[in-house]
């Protein structure tokens, strides 16, 4: 059986090809600290946990889920950003449900943009936005995040590009670099999208942590206009194998989201949505905690590099 062309033209999975390198080390007996991957090692708090046996234990759960998601989930998700970062969502038009950040980033080219279409990327950037290039059979650029920008895009530096541009890809707190976006490149972002007619995708992947607070592009005026910002549950709640999400923004672009997720997944298994809603509703959610602990252990590896220079 030969594969279809869409399949032969996929990236190698870098992450499957990291766990086998890193699985193979440990068998040969090697004390591994794995930096390679965003898997949280703590657990997920016990205010989750016991919500959602609560849930497994209700009936109701156990049927098919709503096509879009159930109606808490996504109230709980806009309560959150209007907590958060004084962000008004719609629930119903502005918020689609994930199973996982990742599938909305990879599927999104597939929803909004036709093959030949131009979507530029950052390099360096998260491995699987390439993934959505094959699938969606389109043309990829990257843009540089260079250090004497703050590995923030220069856009005047790929004008042309941007002209060419349906989609660009946006990540911050930044993987793998660690910078923050402000509230001035936000802005910037924001004037260039609406000047190219480009639309937005912002992975905020690692939106809880950082210090200061990371800034959410939806704070942005008019970024509802031109794009779409994406949540994980995953780094936040220590629930990373739990596979939940969200995105939210433009609701033309969350309605594309929805539609092809209504024929590729319909929806999430309803006990894992009000998992969801105890994480986002919850008002000690313990990321303060979370943040100071990865402080300690940032520091701790500081130290021991400048030690061996």
């Amino acid at each position: 059986m030969a594969l279809s062309e869409r399949l032969q033209q996929l990236p190698d999975q870098f992450f499957a090809s990291l766990v086998k390198k890193v699985n193979q080390k440990k068998a040969e007996g090697y004390d591994v600290i794995n930096l390679g991957q965003g898997n949280p090692d703590q657990p997920t708090p016990e205010f989750i946990i016991k919500a959602t046996q609560k849930a497994l234990e209700t009936p109701e759960n156990h049927k098919y889920s709503l096509f879009r998601g159930n109606p808490p989930y996504k109230q709980a998700a806009a309560d959150f950003y209007r907590r958060e970062y004084g962000v008004a969502l719609d629930p119903e038009k502005e918020i689609a449900v994930l199973g996982g950040s990742k599938i909305g980033l990879v599927e999104l080219p597939l929803a909004v943009m036709n093959p030949g279409e131009t979507l530029l990327l950052p390099d360096p950037g998260y491995p699987d936005y390439l993934s959505s290039v094959a699938l969606a059979q389109v043309k990829k650029k990257l843009f540089a995040l260079k250090p004497e920008n703050q590995y923030l895009p220069d856009y005047e530096a790929f004008e042309e590009d941007l002209a060419e541009a349906k989609l660009l890809y946006l990540n911050y707190p930044n993987n793998p670099t660690g910078a923050q976006a402000t509230s001035n490149f936000f802005a910037k972002t924001v004037a260039m999208a609406k000047k190219h007619q480009t639309m937005i995708a912002h992975d905020f992947a690692y939106a809880a942590l950082g210090s200061p607070k990371p800034r959410s592009f939806l704070q942005t005026p008019g970024a509802k206009e031109v794009g779409v910002e994406f949540y994980t549950l995953s780094k936040s709640f220590n629930m990373a194998g739990w596979r939940l999400a969200f995105a939210c923004g433009n609701a033309e672009i969350i309605e594309a989201i929805n539609l092809i997720q209504d024929h590729l997944f319909v929806g999430l298994f309803p006990a894992l949505q009000e998992a969801g809603v105890a994480a986002l509703s919850a008002k000690d959610n313990q990321i303060p905690e979370l943040n100071q602990l990865y402080q300690e252990r940032r520091e701790t590896f500081v130290k021991a590099a400048e030690k061996i220079n």
